[in-house]
């Protein structure tokens, strides 16, 4: 049976992006904490954050990847943990799809392209309900958030700028209570108050 380490390696030596490990402690003890009957994941890749939120809970994991080959890598990662039962893998772009998802999750976990979290913050707060947990990987973006570059030719200065714009409007939401960790490349926890 594979570990979770060796996913992370095959990742890695891929580049596919998988978290830290600070950041999956965060993750799965979030998880662990909060015990959720039904997820929403943005950004499967290969199901590494899957297999480690499914490892903490019984619930059942709605995910989303863009890529077909990772969401065909993540399937058979699924199935090597004995998962599948609980995942519906959906393939595609998540701006598209997260429309036509319904009902409520009480956990979410955003971790798909970098400069559309502000985008998906409304319907992502739709879909969580009240007391729910809303957990966002990446956002403090390679640093860059805190000091968005100035120069405008810089590759990442509209991811930045735009994660920026998330991290503003999370914190300061009246119907949100944010906690930023420093863990990995900054992760926001939020609760859902109303």
């Amino acid at each position: 049976m594979k570990t979770l380490q060796q996913i992370e390696q095959f990742a890695r030596e891929r580049y596919i992006p998988v978290m830290l490990d600070d950041t999956k402690e965060l993750l799965y003890n979030t998880v662990k904490d909060r015990q959720p009957k039904r997820i929403l994941e943005i950004g499967t890749a290969i199901g590494y954050s899957g297999i480690v939120m499914l490892s903490a809970c019984g619930a059942t994991l709605n995910t989303v990847e863009m890529d077909e080959n990772n969401a065909n890598l993540a399937k058979e990662n699924f199935a090597l943990f004995g998962v599948s039962d609980r995942v519906n893998l959906f393939v595609g772009d998540a701006r598209e799809i997260i429309g036509y998802l319904s009902g409520q999750y009480d956990f979410i976990f955003l971790d798909g392209p970098k400069g559309q979290y502000k985008a998906f913050l409304p319907y992502l707060t739709d879909l969580l309900e009240v007391g729910g947990t809303l957990v966002c990987d990446n956002a403090l973006y390679k640093g860059l958030v805190e000091n968005v570059p100035d120069n405008p030719r810089h590759k990442h200065i509209t991811v930045a700028r735009n994660m920026r714009a998330f991290l503003d409007e999370i914190t300061t939401s009246d119907r949100f209570s944010t906690t930023l960790y420093r863990v990995g490349d900054g992760v926001t926890v939020s609760v859902k108050l109303r």
